[in-house]
């Protein structure tokens, strides 16, 4: 059984694997340049992989995996791919947020997960109706769903400027905010609050909204 090693080393593991599948034969100031980190960093973990047996390194010359240390970066590099794969294609994530989340959650998934994930992106991709309408459910889900991640102009304080950020609903209820002047990039400030209706400042007059409207003001 491979011995566990930490999450930094790990990375180290799939830097190098990294470089070897794109046809690099990895130097210590490539690993350096992929994890952002010093030349001294890399030799030092270097070193600890080699203690453990996972890589073979002579001095100022390559770093080559073993046969246990590439069956370890594989599992960890299928483990990123899959992540990051879900994170940009499925939730519409940009690349550099995918891959901040991937490089810190691929050390905490469990085989079961992994597999349950990648068969998810399987089914996904081999029904292309289906995957198109989950990616434009999730991007309509996230702009009105769930209120309770989000600040509303229901949660504001009394006399707290603040910008309108979007207006989570798609029927009249938007029509009849923008026709009362309530739209995106708008400066607001509540200064009357009561059961079921607020008054609101904005553009130099005050807006009456009632409860139900103001809880689906996204603000910031």
């Amino acid at each position: 059984m491979s011995p566990k090693i930490s999450e930094s080393l790990e990375n180290y593991l799939r830097a190098i694997y990294t470089l070897q599948i794109d046809g690099k034969i990895p130097r210590i100031k490539d690993i350096s340049k992929i994890l952002s980190v010093k030349d001294a960093s890399a030799v030092e973990a270097v070193k600890k992989l080699e203690k453990i047996g996972y890589v073979k390194h002579e001095r100022y010359g390559y770093v080559n995996l073993t046969e246990k240390g590439l069956l370890m970066a594989e599992r960890v590099y299928r483990k990123y791919i899959i992540l990051n794969d879900f994170f940009v294609n499925v939730l519409g994530l940009s690349k550099e947020q995918a891959y901040n989340l991937s490089c810190g959650m691929e050390h905490h998934i469990t085989d079961n997960i992994y597999v349950s994930l990648d068969g998810l992106i399987l089914f996904l991709k081999r029904n292309p109706i289906e995957f198109n309408k989950a990616k434009e459910f999730i991007s309509k889900y996230r702009k009105k769903m769930p209120h309770d991640f989000k600040t509303t102009l229901y949660d504001l304080p009394l006399d707290k400027p603040s910008e309108i950020l979007d207006i989570s609903e798609e029927n009249e209820m938007k029509k009849a905010l923008i026709s009362k002047g309530i739209y995106p990039g708008l400066t607001v400030e509540i200064k009357k609050k009561e059961e079921k209706s607020f008054e609101i400042f904005a553009n130099d007059k005050i807006i009456n909204l009632s409860e139900e409207e103001a809880k689906h003001i996204i603000v910031a």
